[in-house]
């Protein structure tokens, strides 16, 4: 009988700790919309996003990437994933990315995959 108040009490102690770290965990940007300086296997541009949508957990996004089109592409706000397709002439670039922030400069790094050249290279972006 002293078992279940004892081990409730426990719960409501434990509850706030459990529900607080939640709520730390989603820090990251609404919105990636913007112009970016890029580096991407030491080939300096802009990424530049013209549009996001503003609902569901992935968001496809438009824009430019080194002057060439995204011919497709989506930001997760509640996970700081991004994704998205250069076209270059007939290949294609996949990009992949991390999202963080730091102070008021928003940052991306992760990989693209070249298919007209078969390999991964590196690339990260910092917001303008």
């Amino acid at each position: 009988m002293k078992l279940i108040p004892v081990l409730s009490s426990g719960l409501i102690v434990l509850s706030p700790m459990v529900f607080s770290q939640a709520a730390f965990a989603d820090g990251w940007p609404t919105s990636v919309v913007g112009n970016w300086s890029v580096n991407a296997n030491n080939s300096v541009g802009t990424l530049s996003i013209t549009t996001q949508s503003a609902t569901g957990n992935c968001r496809p996004i438009t824009g430019s990437i080194f002057g060439d089109r995204i011919t497709q592409g989506f930001y997760c706000p509640f996970s700081g994933r991004i994704h998205f397709l250069r076209q270059v002439g007939n290949t294609f670039q996949a990009y992949t990315a991390n999202l963080s922030q730091n102070a008021t400069t928003l940052r991306m790094g992760g990989l693209f995959t070249d298919f007209g050249q078969p390999g991964e290279y590196s690339f990260f972006a910092s917001s303008d």
